[in-house]
């Protein structure tokens, strides 16, 4: 359409008119697509930021989480004192026997090899 078609269909008197509603027109659209930019770039900004928000938070969870557990752990240890003692008393024997055998046994085989190649 030419500025002159513009003219005549909006009943506008000059083509200075036409060409001044034009670059109004203009600026407004490049002022709108600025702000549209901007509120882009804000949303993405608050997208950033609530994402390094509830990184942190989940952070802080499982830490928390950590510390809680550790603190289960010394509790029900302390809580079941003598027997847990007694548990680990009971473990600590049934692996000196075990070494008992494994050491005596081993002797025992390179005592038989050394006698078989010694004569």
């Amino acid at each position: 359409m030419t500025i002159r078609a513009v003219t005549e269909a909006k009943g506008v008197d000059s083509e200075d008119e036409v060409r001044q509603l034009y670059r109004e027109t203009r600026d407004r659209l490049d002022q709108l697509y600025a702000d549209y930019e901007r509120i882009q770039a804000t949303q993405a900004r608050l997208k950033q930021a609530n994402a390094n928000a509830l990184q942190a938070e989940g952070d802080r969870l499982q830490e928390e989480l950590r510390q809680l557990e550790v603190e289960f752990g010394l509790t029900l240890l302390f809580n079941l004192g003598d027997a847990a003692r007694e548990c680990w008393q009971e473990i600590l024997r049934q692996e000196r026997f075990w070494n008992f055998v494994r050491f005596f046994g081993l002797g025992f085989a390179l005592g038989i090899l050394v006698k078989a190649l010694t004569g």
